[in-house]
């Protein structure tokens, strides 16, 4: 009798529920795809184009120093049967220094492309944090979540926002107040 009365009780509860939740409103909810906005933004391509053009030479001086070890290598290898063995050791010495070397300037040079990165898309990102927000209140949504956020498994695409966002940020970076891409 106890557990018909505890199931009845229960029953009743999930149905009460059911009721209450049909009752209020769905939560309104939306997902945006910020890596998208950032890439197919105006602000963000004129971002990333000065950050590019930063550090094209770098990239360049990178690759030369690359070609230069690979040349080296192979003269290396080439060489390696008629050097003395403490030549070879020598040349395989000043090989490893080189490539020592390499990677420590590959190493900074990617910190530093990061620390760039980060600082131009920062005032990016503050910029869309604003035109969300603003977003979110005028069409009374209630969620808005990034698309590529971990447990985000499936969205539809009539929930998708990406697209009205870049057009926003457009509109305010061509009106000259977007704090980010300048």
């Amino acid at each position: 009798m106890k557990k018909f009365l505890g199931l009845l009780g229960l029953i009743i509860a999930l149905l009460l529920l059911a009721q209450w939740a049909h009752a209020q409103n769905p939560p309104k909810i939306a997902v945006i795809h910020m890596q998208k906005v950032v890439k197919e933004s105006k602000a963000g391509q004129a971002a990333l184009k000065k950050l590019n053009q930063k550090f094209a030479a770098l990239q360049k001086e990178l690759q030369a120093k690359e070609t230069e070890l690979k040349k080296f290598k192979e003269d290396l290898e080439k060489k390696a049967p008629l050097l003395s063995p403490e030549a070879r050791q020598e040349k395989e010495r000043e090989y490893q220094k080189m490539l020592r070397e390499y990677k420590a300037k590959r190493e900074d040079a990617q910190f530093e492309i990061r620390q760039a990165e980060q600082k131009a898309l920062e005032p990016i990102m503050k910029d869309l944090r604003g035109i969300v927000f603003d977003y979110a209140k005028k069409e009374g949504f209630d969620l808005i979540l990034e698309k590529n956020m971990p447990g985000v498994y499936y969205t539809s695409d009539k929930i998708e926002i990406t697209q009205k966002i870049i057009e926003l940020y457009d509109q305010k970076f061509e009106k000259g107040e977007a704090l980010g891409g300048r």
